[in-house]
């Protein structure tokens, strides 16, 4: 087994790691230290010299190696191969294409096993390559930081292992691995929905006119994401240089964060940090290179053609497809609000807006035919509150007012997840219509106030807080009693949560956060959705998400998709929310300050573009239907969307605003159709007919079969006129096609 003195000898610097503990913890002694086995005992490793034998003896009396050792990447160049991350197969293809790497001098299986390793070979440390290769995943290519060596103790217990020859054996590294790691120039990034060029000159004078003395945690790490990610993982040395001009700086932690941004599923782009060095003064040079012209679009217009709402843009859209491949149907808008609701509840507790003053919480209701997946989409939403570590505050049904009012009391956030909602609107519409059922009442109004409250206090009722209070002085008398008999952990913070929670019935629950997303059948659904409850009650004030096709396309040979690490640990990273525990007693909420998402220039001009264009919508809805009330909630909401697709890569740009604008005037019109369709049939049966059939056609079409058995109320003569005429007008297309499976001549009806 190889030992820090083979490296040594052999012209390589070396330094200790702070060994593992008996309780798998790191010898450095910070109890939440990331960094086990991996931990470099010297501040300074990355100028760790040469060492005369009489330094390195020093070192060894000290104790320095005996938990391990790292080698520092100076003349070398270290291939790490990550198995956790698809390295394995990633490196088979890399071998194919430069072969001789497989040559390696030394190769190191390293502690994490399953194929994961380290091939060393010599390289010019004067040469500018970079980390990371996109046609290669799972691969680092390390020329700089440093690698644990051989004979080190790994944190799941094994060691470094020798596979072949040793330090002194280590070669030159082969021509062509240098050729395919060498930087380039300039790199192609992407910003404000532009493919640029930029130079690593660039890059390093953005960062220059950003202060880093006690910047923000948070906008240091995307500050690093963005570098990472608009060089290709290629500008470590100047992070590195950047980043230890702050009183904060932790080289130890430095390269071990670099590494993992190349395998975030949250990339945070280059705008993030053209944002923060322009608020610094940076101004764009000349010479940028743009490759794609952007039209202007004219003042009046809000430009969202070729918007697709089944593809929300950035680490939203990377969420709904996941979701989305939980399902076995073809389930992608229903996937998509699930998806916007999950990452609402995660930015809701540690992000604010500082433009729109909006909080993240939304009320969402995902309709689909029964059988066709929504108990999937509902799974895939609970699990990544589980891996948030928010299961505590997420509940499966509304049951009362009262137990509302104290879900918020034992934690800041509520996360309503709602199988078979439409049994709730049902009850609502029969209280409303024949009486009865009166706590239905205060469920809505207390849904309504507290989704409201989120940057204010919640007032608890009178009844309602005597009934709470006196469950909880019973509860806090049992607890007293069982702590007379000796101390307990448990049973101490539980009575700390009841007073805490008594002062929050007395003087009012502070930002209480309440999200819901609910799931029912197209009948259940439509029949429930009438002019009251649009323009006054909670449907006005939600985003629908609504899957027209009851037998949707089936995937072939499919398996649920598992979550990818990069993606459990962005999403992980955007919930740690400041200060709570998640013992099972323990109140979830953020007890620190938020983190602001910033927005462009050109974001904040937009938002007020879409807010003015709605007003302007909501004044024409008053002359013609009396819905102006959907347009004007839709200003709030083209804000909160926005915000909550900004949040992971901490900027909000005219990408997230044109997409939010889409989905919600969407949406908007798709509850005016809904109403007119419910509301008019008697008084206008003609505009409550298109109404219904614009609403069940989508761009893939629909057979005139199937719209007239989902339109049994009308009969069939009426429906083909209806098609005719919206046809003539321009709203459809009819198109005539070979049935796949009966082979005959059908028409089919597609949005135009």
């Amino acid at each position: 087994m190889s030992n820090h003195r083979d490296f040594w000898e052999a012209g390589y610097r070396v330094f200790g790691l702070h060994p593992i503990t008996k309780q798998n913890t790191c010898g450095c002694g910070k109890r939440d230290c990331k960094a086990i086995g991996k931990h470099p005992i010297a501040s300074n490793w990355q100028h760790t010299p040469h060492w005369s034998e009489e330094q390195l003896e020093g070192l060894e009396e000290a104790g320095h190696f005996d938990g391990g050792y790292g080698v520092l990447c100076k003349g070398l160049l270290v291939v790490d191969v990550d198995a956790r991350n698809g390295g394995v197969e990633s490196y088979e293809r890399l071998v194919a294409a430069t072969p001789s790497i497989a040559g390696a001098g030394l190769i190191v299986e390293t502690g994490s096993g399953g194929g994961s390793k380290h091939l060393y070979f010599k390289c010019d440390e004067t040469l500018a390559l970079t980390q990371h290769h996109h046609d290669y995943k799972g691969n680092d290519f390390k020329s700089s930081g440093y690698v644990v060596g051989a004979g080190s103790l790994h944190a799941s217990g094994n060691r470094y292992k020798i596979l072949v020859g040793s330090p002194a054996d280590i070669d030159d590294a082969p021509q062509e691995l240098l050729d395919l790691l060498k930087k380039p120039e300039r790199v192609r990034a992407t910003f404000e929905s532009k493919t640029v060029d930029v130079s690593y000159n660039q890059l390093g004078d953005m960062l220059s006119y950003i202060t880093n003395d006690d910047l923000d945690y948070d906008v240091w790490i995307k500050i690093g994401m963005a570098l990472h990610h608009a060089s290709s993982g290629a500008a470590y040395d100047l992070w590195e240089a950047w980043s230890s001009t702050s009183s904060k700086h932790d080289p130890a932690d430095m390269a071990k964060k670099w590494h993992s941004f190349g395998k975030s599923a949250n990339p945070v782009t280059l705008g993030t940090l053209v944002y923060y060095a322009e608020e610094g003064g940076w101004k764009w040079p000349v010479e940028f290179s743009t490759n794609e012209i952007v039209e202007e679009v004219e003042e009046q217009e809000i430009d969202i053609t070729g918007i697709d709402l089944r593809r929300p843009p950035g680490f939203v859209g990377e969420v709904a497809a996941w979701i989305e491949d939980q399902v076995r149907y073809r389930r992608e808008t229903i996937s998509v609000g699930g998806a916007l609701i999950a990452m609402g509840n995660l930015v809701g507790l540690k992000y604010y807006d500082p433009i729109g003053k909006v909080t993240s919480n939304l009320i969402a209701f995902c309709v689909a035919a029964s059988g066709t997946g929504k108990d999937s989409v509902l799974d895939g939403v609970a699990d990544i509150m589980e891996i948030a570590g928010l299961k505590p505050a997420t509940y499966g049904a509304i049951k009362s007012e009262q137990e509302m009012v104290r879900n918020l009391v034992e934690h800041q956030p509520t996360f309503y997840l709602i199988d078979e909602i439409g049994y709730l609107f049902t009850k609502i519409k029969s209280a409303q219509t024949k009486g009865g059922a009166t706590y239905l009442e205060g469920i809505i109004g207390i849904i309504m106030s507290v989704y409201s409250k989120g940057n204010s206090s919640l007032m608890v009722s009178g009844d309602v807080r005597k009934e709470i209070r006196k469950g909880l002085l019973q509860e806090l008398g049992q607890i007293e009693r069982q702590l007379e008999d000796g101390s307990n952990k448990v049973f101490e913070s539980r009575k700390a949560s009841i007073e805490q929670a008594l002062g929050f019935i007395e003087g009012g629950i502070r930002h209480p956060f309440l999200s819901m997303i609910g799931f029912t059948t197209n009948v259940n659904f439509e029949s429930t959705v009438n002019f009251e409850n649009a323009t006054n009650g909670f449907i006005g004030r939600s985003l629908l998400f609504i899957e027209t096709k009851s037998v949707p396309f089936e995937k072939e040979d499919f398996a649920k998709r598992e979550m990818p690490d990069a993606m459990r640990c962005a999403i992980q990273q955007i919930a740690a929310a400041g200060s709570f525990s998640m013992l099972p007693v323990s109140r979830i909420e953020n007890y620190g300050p938020k983190v602001a998402v910033p927005s462009t220039d050109e974001a904040v001009a937009l938002l007020k573009r879409t807010s003015r264009a709605l007003h302007h919508l909501a004044e024409d809805a008053s002359e013609r239907n009396g819905l102006e009330a959907l347009y004007l909630r839709g200003k709030e909401l083209v804000a909160k969307v926005s915000f909550i697709l900004a949040a992971p890569e901490g900027l909000r740009t005219v990408e997230h605003v044109r997409w939010a604008y889409a989905l919600v005037k969407n949406d908007i019109e798709t509850k005016a159709r809904t109403v007119i369709g419910n509301d008019r049939a008697k008084e206008a049966p003609e505009d409550a007919l298109f109404s219904r059939l614009v609403n069940l056609i989508d761009h893939e079409g629909e057979t005139f079969g199937v719209l007239v058995n989902k339109l049994r109320t009308y009969k069939k003569e009426d429906v083909e006129k209806g098609l005719k005429r919206l046809a003539d007008k321009g709203f459809l297309v009819i198109e005539e096609s070979i049935h796949p499976r009966k082979k005959i001549k059908v028409k089919r009806y597609r949005k135009a």
